[in-house]
């Protein structure tokens, strides 16, 4: 769906949801808040709902049998980063405070191949610019070319998603925008119907 369908399927609930004769003052917060809500979906969706891009892996640093992979900008979840030797992908990130890391960072529990983690950090290797990168446990250059399975999920405007996401994102813009005008009740409401939504989504 196009931007200006979606707006209009926005303008279409808040006239569901506002009382007779009132007319809605917040125009200009639905562009805005669309690609808020379109955000929130890209975050909260089951991954196999949403389409992957690849994780440029061209600047990746080794340093002490870890990976340093380079964020992207634009980036919003991991979908799947796997490297050759590890068991299984990993599709969720962990961060410092993670309890998971410390054990991963201990040399008696750290669990090597068999239980990967990818940590988000922000940090400079081997003396370069601070950065955020994957750091991946458990990934050891031997001198050769490795070659991980590295997805993400980006930042996209929502008119890009795929359409079986429109009612979802214009039902949550709709509570927030219902929310920003007083009618709290009602925004409670349009939220139950995005979260109607997006379990149908999920289930199938």
């Amino acid at each position: 769906m196009d931007r200006p369908g979606l707006i209009n399927k926005v303008k279409i609930k808040l006239d569901e949801f506002t009382p007779e004769g009132v007319g809605f003052p917040f125009e200009d917060y639905i562009d805005p808040i669309l690609d808020e809500s379109g955000r929130e979906i890209l975050k909260g969706s089951p991954l196999h709902l949403l389409t992957p891009t690849a994780i440029p892996t061209a600047e990746v640093i080794y340093d002490r049998n870890k990976a340093y992979i380079p964020m992207p900008s634009d980036y919003v979840k991991l979908y799947e980063i796997k490297y050759p030797l590890w068991e299984k992908s990993v599709r969720r990130t962990i961060s410092p405070e993670d309890p998971l890391y410390k054990i991963q960072e201990n040399e008696y529990t750290k669990g090597g191949y068999s239980r990967p983690s990818v940590a988000i950090v922000q940090t400079s290797v081997n003396g370069g610019a601070v950065t955020k990168y994957f750091e991946c446990s458990k990934v050891v250059n031997e001198g050769g070319a490795i070659t991980p399975i590295a997805l993400y999920v980006k930042s996209d405007a929502p008119e890009n998603l795929n359409d079986l996401f429109s009612d979802a994102i214009t039902w949550l813009c709709a509570s927030k925008l219902l929310g920003i005008m007083g009618y709290i009740d009602k925004a409670k409401l349009a939220l139950e119907q995005f979260s109607n939504s997006l379990m149908s989504l999920a289930s199938m």
